[in-house]
């Protein structure tokens, strides 16, 4: 999608100002970068980014789907919104 993707979670860097995670695939959305790679950041604050980071974490042990929300605004990719799409049953 333009500023949403959807997959399970492959990959998690865990860097204490900047962590980031990979979606199967490595995809990222259309209207931001995930690099070569496909890394998606995290925005907000320290704690903002941590709380997400840590759902992103239990999401990967869990091999649950998730869809990531990103800015559009064709730069790094920043997820501000993470949800889980299947496995809740």
């Amino acid at each position: 999608g333009t500023t949403w993707a959807t997959g399970k979670i492959t990959s998690l860097m865990a860097s204490g100002a900047n962590p980031a995670i990979r979606l199967s695939g490595n995809i990222s959305p259309d209207r931001c970068s995930g690099g070569t790679y496909g890394w998606l950041y995290f925005s907000g604050t320290a704690e903002e980014k941590n709380r997400v980071y840590s759902t992103a974490l239990a999401m990967s042990l869990t091999g649950k789907t998730v869809t990531v929300y990103t800015n559009g605004d064709d730069t790094t990719c920043r997820i501000g919104n993470i949800q889980i799409t299947s496995g809740l049953n």
